[in-house]
């Protein structure tokens, strides 16, 4: 095995891999004729070619003839870009494969492709094509498992002030975005079955696409798992600042209901009527006082009674 550089209209095509069985060409961020020149080269379909450069597709397979053609997205975000759609939270790999030769297009340097170009020049045997390509999803896969054991920590820390009733519009804002891209991510998993169950795989290599099936299972069941998670805080969290708002209701209606039956009273006697037999008692102002006395004590010994209060 050995490693070897080409140039191509000032584009470096690398192969990363050479051997017996087969060769591995990686072309980092191809212009539209450097593309239809390796279309040429290794006899790909136009339609395919044209679905390769669109920075934006989504997960898929196709084949044409005995080649094979696989889109994918691994996960790719930095925090100083805005996240709003699947396409700033991933970018996208696309494979191109036969039984002789594997070809790895992508925009912008992808690091497992290295690890794996290492694994291989260090290998006493290096195997087939399906085992790379298999070793290669498995990796895009496996790229989203760091940014779900993030955001599970980030889960439990908001689940701590949900249940301290905490409950801000920060903390709102907080899950919101945690969903989002849990949802993101699991939107592209989905998606990234397709091309899985359509992985050719010789008599043999069997392991190699099981393994790339439990890591996918795995991390849907991870970012599935985690959306429902979120779901429960955000219900639990309004449903907290739900009763908060009940409470708060609670006390101004036991408020107004102590104040309701003494305001009537006032309004009574403040409609300054000449002929009222109480203004001109001695005793009508301490009698009232007293009545007013007597209603708020029974109004409190109804609601003790009902376990208002």
């Amino acid at each position: 095995p050995g490693a070897q550089f080409l140039r191509i209209s000032g584009m470096a095509v690398q192969t990363l891999f050479s051997c017996q069985q087969f060769r591995w060409i990686d072309a980092v961020n191809p212009a539209v004729a450097e593309m239809e020149r390796l279309a040429s080269d290794f006899q790909l379909n136009a339609f395919l070619l044209r679905d390769s450069l669109d920075p934006g597709h989504l997960p898929k397979y196709e084949r044409s003839g005995d080649r094979h053609f696989l889109i994918l997205r691994y996960y790719a975000h930095s925090f100083d870009r805005k996240m709003g759609s699947i396409q700033e939270l991933t970018d996208k790999i696309v494979l191109f494969y036969s039984d002789d030769f594997l070809l790895t297009l992508h925009k912008a340097e992808v690091g497992f492709l290295k690890v794996l170009q290492k694994n291989l020049e260090q290998a006493k045997n290096c195997g087939s094509v399906t085992e790379l390509l298999t070793k290669i999803v498995w990796q895009v896969l496996a790229s989203f498992s760091d940014p779900a054991a993030r955001l599970d920590e980030q889960v439990d820390f908001y689940e701590a002030r949900v249940m301290v009733k905490k409950s801000t519009s920060d903390l709102m804002e907080a899950l919101y975005y945690i969903k989002r891209q849990a949802t993101l991510v699991h939107k592209v998993l989905l998606l990234t079955l397709e091309p899985i169950h359509h992985i050719y795989i010789r008599e043999g290599e069997e392991a190699f696409l099981q393994d790339v099936k439990d890591e996918h299972l795995k991390m849907q069941t991870l970012y599935s798992g985690m959306i429902d998670e979120v779901n429960n805080l955000l219900n639990l969290s309004l449903s907290f600042a739900a009763q908060r708002t009940n409470d708060v209701m609670r006390v101004l209606t036991i408020f107004s209901v102590f104040f309701m039956p003494l305001t009537f009273v006032v309004g009574i006697y403040g409609m300054n009527f000449h002929y009222m037999p109480e203004l001109d008692e001695h005793w009508g102002y301490p009698a009232v006082l007293g009545l007013m006395a007597l209603m708020t004590v029974l109004t409190y010994l109804y609601f003790k009674t009902k376990k208002w209060l």
